[in-house]
């Protein structure tokens, strides 16, 4: 059983409406900075405030 320690207010694609979200323990050791969050009423989960890593450039090609 997981225990919630946060709560937010956001828009549920799953209950199309403003629906409580709470931020379960989080298992990947994200030190209390977890984006994960699960909608209370049907579960369906969120990332919210996380970065993506920075792309590597792609490499070009010339053709002659």
């Amino acid at each position: 059983m997981t225990t919630a320690f946060a709560t937010i207010v956001r828009f549920c694609t799953i209950c199309r409406g403003e629906m409580a979200f709470e931020q379960p323990d989080c298992v990947d050791d994200h030190a209390g900075d977890c984006p994960e969050w699960v909608c209370v009423e049907c579960g369906d989960a969120v990332l919210v405030g996380f970065v993506l890593p920075a792309r590597a450039p792609r490499a070009t090609r010339r053709v002659a």
